[in-house]
Parts: structure tokens; C-alpha cells; sequence
């Protein structure tokens, strides 16, 4: 599916943005970053977008129509919750494969003839590709940027280390190994790399980057925040399509929710977003517990909550989640992998607590010290207004592109 809303041509520079998930609506993590850079770009290029999407009902892309010049929509079956017999087929088949599963699942023929047809339709001064899964179409003769939301074989080395499930475990060590060779293989290649976080800057540059910018997700904006909601109502919010947020609210079931409900008995867990498993489906109507699954508008969900919770082992970018939940008003209690690249102090919007005990210990106390709670949100608010803003995303995004742009142009030079 193709949309043109037929801007007219400008002084302003072009940019390819081609994505491997398109990023609306926004409602994971992963889209909301993509989202934010894309947003990004259309203040500083005419951009055109092309992205592969998981073929459910017909994509509203009216919002990145008003966004870009071009938006082209590939269908693309890709997410396992959607799709388990095809995506477990093409799981084994990787298994006789030198090629991760992470990358084979965004194989897409037709991408790459769309990515040839408006490359010779128009002209880039760059070409950036967001995500990994897009990261094998890199093209030699432009400028070309690489967002990494995650360093992929650092995700499967801490599944390998923390999953319970051994036949798991050892999928983990498998696919990691793949991907840290498919890594090493393909981000030299491209002018900068863009990563969110510190931690994951200095992995890409061990893995071969060339050139590596940390690139600041800007949270969205303030909401006027009152007295703390009466019911102790704890939210967990986002896509549950990706194993490592599974893990990581079974294991705030099990090991620290019965810690909380021992002190509040009328607590309740509202679990918000798409894609829950088995496992967390079970959970629904036990214990105050209410899997609600995907939401149309969140903003009832968000006022409702009194506190939320982060509770991965699992991870790597940065927690675009966390961020919102400060900029909503609701404090949060979440594992340091959970608050991943965010450089808040305890206490600014949220809580780092990685054992059972003091994460329920700072659970608690934000569903009952009100002055705790009114305490903790104004500073998550402060620290999100002054740390993450669109103005910052937009000069460290400019500032990168200008030297993708001046590194391909010097590289070329050289090669003649």
C-alpha cells in the first residue's frame, strides 16, 4: 500500500527512512522511538518512509502522512504472538541456518524491490534504517544511518544467563552467537550508528561500528498532575509480543506481587497491552490481577494507576515506557535493567530495586505515602523536561547525520 500526499519539491534535503515495524500506532516501546526519530527527521529532511507491517486489519497512516512526503506500507507477517505456525516454522528452519532468526523473519523481496524503485525515483542525501531487522538492505552509494534500539546479541546473552526455561536458554546462546556474527558483519558498513543509551554505544563500537552517536529520546509531554489517585492500582503497560517482558512480569507475579498483597490486600494489577502469552493470560481475574490486553485510548488506564512497574531482566536501549510514565504523572518502581539507560536519580519519577523484597518494600510506599507519591512525581517531571527533550533529539540527530554525510562523501572520495 502506497500514499503520496504530493508535497512539492523544496530546497529542504530528502531523507529515506525505511523501518522494520511501522511506528503507529504507538504503543510499544520500539514504535515510540521509532516514532520520535521519525518525527525528528521530518523537522530536518523531506522524508519518505517505507516500513514493513504486520499484516492486521488495514494501517492508519494518516498521522505519518502528515509527517512525510511518501509513506509506503509493506506487509510483512513478522510478530510470533500473531503468527506461531509460521514464525515457528521459520524458528527450526534458522536452526540449520547460519543466519539468526531475528534477521530471517524481515526477509522481504518486495521491500528490497521498493527500496531499488524509489532510490532511482528520487535522490537521498541520506538513507536511514531503523532497527535491526532492516539493517541487511544497507546501500553503498548514499549516506547511510542505523538506529539501533537494541544490540541484539546482548539481549540473547542475558536470556542465555536469566531464562528459567533450559530449552529456551539454549536457543538463546545459539541465536546470540548468530547475531553477534551478523553484527560484526553489517554495522561497519554503515556512516554513523545511533544508539539510545551509553551502554549499548560502547557494545556497537566492540562489535565494529565505524561511528557511534547516543542519540536522546524525547518524552512526551507533561500531564497536569493532582492528588494521587484513592485506589492502589499498579499498571504494567506495553507490547508483550517480545520474551523478555514475559519473563520479567511472571517474575513480579510470582516473587514480589504476593509480598505487596500481603501489606495491601485490595490491590490491583492492571496488565495493559498486546500480545500476552498463555502464561499471562492465566493470570487475569486472580488475585485483583486484570489482563486487558490492547487499549484504544490509555488515558483513562494511566489516570487510574497510582503506580506502575518495570520489572525486566532482559534488555537494552532504553525504557521509552518509563519515560511516558514520568511524563504522565506515574511514579514507578522498576529493575536496573528496566531503567536501562536512563540516567534519573532514585527517587526522580521512579524506583531502581532489583531484589523481591525492596521492590515490593518501594511499591508499597508510593500506594500509600501520598507525600511520597507527590514527591517522586514532580521530580520524574523536572528530570523528563530537562533530560529529554525534542530540541535535544534533533541536534544530536543533526549533528549525526551531518557526519554520516561527510564520512561517505570522504570515503568515496578516497576509493576514486
Amino acid at each position: 500500500m502506497e500514499q503520496s500526499p504530493g508535497a512539492g519539491a523544496g530546497p529542504r534535503p530528502r531523507a529515506l527512512f525505511v523501518s522494520a515495524d511501522l511506528p503507529w500506532p504507538p504503543d510499544g516501546g520500539g514504535r515510540i522511538a521509532t516514532l520520535r526519530d521519525l518525527q525528528a527527521f521530518a523537522r530536518l529532511y523531506e522524508t519518505d518512509l517505507v516500513a514493513l507491517a504486520d499484516p492486521v486489519g488495514d494501517p492508519n497512516i494518516s498521522e505519518l502522512e502528515r509527517l512525510c512526503r511518501r509513506v509506503i506500507v509493506i506487509r510483512k507477517p513478522f510478530t510470533f504472538g500473531r503468527h506461531r505456525l509460521r514464525q515457528g516454522a521459520e524458528a527450526v528452519r534458522s536452526l540449520f541456518s547460519t543466519e539468526p532468526y531475528r534477521l530471517r523473519k524481515f526477509r522481504s523481496r518486495e521491500l528490497a524491490r521498493v527500496l531499488v524503485r524509489v532510490r532511482a525515483e528520487t535522490r537521498y542525501d541520506v538513507v536511514h534504517f531503523d532497527q535491526f531487522g532492516v539493517a541487511p538492505y544497507w546501500v553503498p552509494d548514499a549516506p547511510t544511518s542505523y538506529a539501533c534500539q537494541n544490540v541484539e546479541s546482548d539481549i540473547y546473552r542475558l536470556a542465555t544467563a536469566t531464562s528459567r526455561n533450559p530449552v529456551m536458554r539454549l536457543w538463546a546462546w545459539q541465536e546470540g552467537a548468530k547475531l553477534r556474527r551478523s553484527e560484526r558483519r553489517l554495522l561497519g558498513r554503515f556512516d554513523v550508528v545511533m544508539a539510545l543509551a551509553e551502554e549499548d554505544a560502547s557494545l556497537l563500537r566492540s562489535l565494529g561500528a565505524r561511528s557511534v552517536r547516543v542519540i536522546p529520546m524525547p518524552a512526551p509531554p507533561l500531564r497536569p498532575v493532582g492528588q494521587p489517585p484513592r485506589e492502589p492500582v499498579v499498571l504494567s503497560l506495553g507490547t508483550m509480543s517480545w520474551f523478555g517482558v514475559e519473563e520479567g512480569l511472571l517474575w513480579f507475579h510470582r516473587e514480589v506481587y504476593p509480598l505487596v498483597r500481603e501489606q495491601i490486600p485490595a490491590v490491583r494489577w492492571d496488565v495493559v497491552g498486546p500480545n500476552a502469552g498463555a502464561a499471562i493470560r492465566r493470570l487475569d481475574g486472580s488475585e485483583g490481577i486484570r489482563v486487558r490486553g490492547y487499549v484504544d485510548d490509555i488515558g483513562p488506564v494511566v489516570e487510574d494507576a497510582r503506580a506502575a512497574i518495570v520489572p525486566l531482566h532482559i534488555a537494552g536501549g532504553i525504557r521509552m515506557k518509563l519515560l511516558d510514565m514520568m511524563a504522565a504523572g506515574v511514579p514507578s518502581v522498576c529493575t536496573a535493567l528496566g531503567a536501562r539507560g536512563l540516567l534519573f536519580r532514585d527517587g526522580e519519577g521512579a524506583f531502581r530495586r532489583d531484589d523481591p523484597r525492596g521492590f515490593a518494600e518501594a511499591l508499597v510506599a508510593l500506594l500509600v505515602d501520598d507525600e511520597l507519591w507527590t514527591r517522586t512525581v514532580h521530580q520524574g517531571q523536572r528530570y523528563v523536561a530537562e533530560q529529554h527533550t525534542e530540541g535535544r533529539l534533533i541536534e544530536a540527530l543533526e549533528g549525526a547525520l551531518s557526519s554520516a554525510i561527510e564520512s561517505h562523501a570522504a570515503n568515496a572520495g578516497g576509493a576514486r
